[in-house]
């Protein structure tokens, strides 16, 4: 089965397809005969009987086409079978239009963390913008700023002297 495909430029939506593949390798499993022998040990006879089929199926394609309804066509060309597959499509799933809908206003349930929130509500939350600092914050950058300018202005009365600080010298 091949899944929906969505068409963006033609804006539809196409239904699900079948698709038969046709294998050309003459191996079939054992596991395979051994499903359909069951406990009765007839898988060589089961081979044999599925030999002779093929055989008579491609007699009978080398002569005409064979076509198998709701299935394809097998048909013999350049020495080589060839399989031309139906496409299985069903009536009840045929394409479709796609248009974009946008709703305004609309409002659903949202699970934020234990809580259950209308989508409104969460946006109201999460829109709120916290531009306000902690005024901590505010006031130790301002402390510094007037200890660094009380600073400058202390060693500037004094005329910029290294015992204006009070060390002294070595």
């Amino acid at each position: 089965m091949q899944s929906p495909q969505l068409d963006v430029a033609d804006k539809r939506i196409s239904s699900p397809v079948y698709i038969t593949r046709h294998k050309t390798d003459d191996q079939v499993p054992d596991h395979q005969f051994q499903f359909f022998a069951g406990d009765n040990n007839q898988t060589e006879n089961l081979r044999q009987e599925l030999f002779s089929f093929g055989e008579k199926l491609r007699r009978q394609i080398e002569n005409s086409p064979f076509y198998w309804k709701g299935f394809g066509l097998l048909r013999y060309a350049s020495d080589e079978m060839l399989f031309e597959p139906d496409e299985i499509r069903l009536e009840a799933l045929q394409p479709m239009s796609a248009e974009r809908v946008l709703r305004k206003n609309v409002q659903h349930n949202v699970l934020v963390g234990d809580q259950e929130m209308t989508s409104g509500q969460v946006t109201e939350v999460l829109g709120k913008v916290e531009d306000k600092k902690p005024w901590s914050i505010i006031i130790g950058w301002a402390l510094l700023a007037v200890a660094a300018i009380a600073i400058v202005i202390y060693l500037y009365i004094k005329d910029f002297q290294t015992t204006s600080t009070g060390l002294g010298t070595w």
